[in-house]
């Protein structure tokens, strides 16, 4: 019997692919994801209307989902939320299940999962991505453990399987044929796509699966229109106040802060400061280098820096918006953190005084949130890099879903990815001109240095 307990615990709860560094073990980081995941399940269950279950689900599955479709206006609020919970589970049971490790990169999946829930994703659309990865995995006789975080991440593509499932053009079981096998081998070719891309912009974007799935729907979308097939943006946004959701929004980041501190000032390890000074690039595991209790603490002061933002613009909450915050959560264990958002939002701010968008649709306000995947900018480039990202993204956001014609929905992401790989090489540039300006410093032979004005013309 010994050996059965010890052979489930070496399966289940040993952490067999971490090192000793006593930051985080699986069986804690599973741990409080499955309580996450729980605080969704209840807070869908406390707003929703038991009986309307069944309904709300078949109403989100069998819609098209492509942006924007908001589930909070489709169903409700605990309709939304349970199928973010539902969505969630399936990411971390997968998860758990193939043992991938407890990092950074991989709450920030889970997290993302969690706000597409509430807009766009669902388990219809989702299977058939996920297949096409275990596809590849397959064919490349390599664990599906290796691509996992690709599959969550690249399922942003979703709404291409319930565009032809559903679409009014087609047959119903031959559109959902279509929309099955195109969703299957969309996931098989993006995993290669998706490892390529990364490189393209220095991994400074955190978002960066989002420019893998821009170019793929984008190009989906061209095949369509060419063969008159029309792909037609849409705006399915719930209007007036959503209590509940900020009721929600704000208890779980609070949750995350009282625990994460009480946590971490009881094992003394306290220690915020290693995570303002991060770099902010998706290489570095915030998670592991800072701990567990520590980048709890960031998540839920990233949660409460978001809600007074939406609050300061009075601005209601609906699906697209709690899931832009959901996701930038997330981002807060891959480095997003007060200190270098605020350049960002500065910078989207002075976008948004200067367009013709109001402030307060969803469209710029989700660009805003979403902006927080450069974050590493700002820590690379300074707070004025910052805006200047932060201006250009909301530029570029503004107008790039007509490329994919929704299809994606991490359409924050494309635009982050082309931002990234237009920007960085220029502030680069930039860079190199003020390191070799006429103000230079020269070392004395004493070893001090002092500032020696040199003219670069003839006097």
């Amino acid at each position: 019997m010994k050996k059965i307990l010890a052979a489930i615990y070496q399966r289940h709860f040993f952490d067999q692919h971490l090192e000793k560094r006593g930051v985080i073990s699986v069986h804690n980081g599973y741990s409080l994801l499955f309580a996450f995941n729980l605080f969704l399940l209840l807070s869908a269950v406390i707003f929703m209307e038991p009986q309307k279950v069944f309904r709300e689900m078949l109403i989100i599955m069998f819609s098209e989902s492509h942006l924007v479709t908001d589930y909070v206006a489709l169903t409700s609020v605990g309709g939304a939320l349970f199928n973010a919970s539902i969505m969630t589970f399936v990411a971390i049971a997968v998860c758990y299940h193939y043992r991938v490790p407890v990092t950074g990169g991989m709450i920030s999946a889970v997290f993302m999962v969690t706000g597409y829930g509430l807009f766009g994703k669902n388990l219809f659309n989702f299977i058939p991505i996920f297949l096409g990865v275990r596809l590849y995995s397959y064919l490349m006789n390599q664990p599906l453990k290796k691509y996992l975080l690709i599959a969550l991440y690249g399922s942003s593509v979703s709404p291409i399987v319930s565009f032809f499932a559903f679409n009014d053009s087609l047959p119903a079981y031959f559109g959902s044929f279509i929309g099955y096998l195109i969703g299957v081998l969309t996931g098989l070719i993006m995993v290669p796509l998706a490892l390529h891309f990364q490189a393209l912009f220095k991994k400074v974007s955190i978002y960066s699966a989002g420019f893998t799935s821009g170019m793929l729907c984008t190009m989906v979308a061209g095949i369509c229109r060419m063969f008159g097939l029309d792909i037609e943006l849409r705006g399915i946004v719930s209007k007036g106040s959503n209590l509940s959701l900020v009721i929600m929004m704000v208890s779980l980041s609070l949750l995350m802060i009282g625990y994460g501190l009480a946590m971490a000032v009881k094992r003394k390890r306290l220690n915020m400061r290693a995570i303002w000074s991060h770099s902010g690039k998706i290489e570095y595991d915030i998670l592991r280098e800072s701990g567990v209790y520590n980048t709890m603490i960031n998540m839920g002061l990233m949660g409460l820096l978001l809600m007074s933002y939406v609050s300061m613009l009075g601005v209601n909450l609906n699906g697209p918006i709690a899931g832009a915050m959901f996701c930038v959560i997330g981002f807060s264990a891959c480095g997003a953190h007060v200190f270098n958002a605020l350049p960002l939002f500065a910078g989207v701010l002075l976008a948004n005084t200067m367009n013709i968008y109001a402030m307060t649709e969803t469209v710029t306000v989700t660009a805003a949130i979403f902006a927080m995947m450069l974050c590493a900018v700002t820590n690379a480039y300074g707070w004025k890099g910052g805006m200047v990202v932060g201006f250009i993204h909301t530029s570029m956001v503004l107008n790039i879903d007509v490329l994919h014609g929704g299809l994606n929905l991490y359409n924050n992401g494309f635009s982050g990815g082309l931002v990234a790989m237009m920007i960085i090489p220029l502030l680069d540039f930039f860079q190199q001109i003020a390191d070799t300006s006429i103000f230079k410093r020269k070392k004395q032979s004493g070893g001090k240095e002092k500032v020696t004005y040199q003219a670069t013309s003839k006097e």
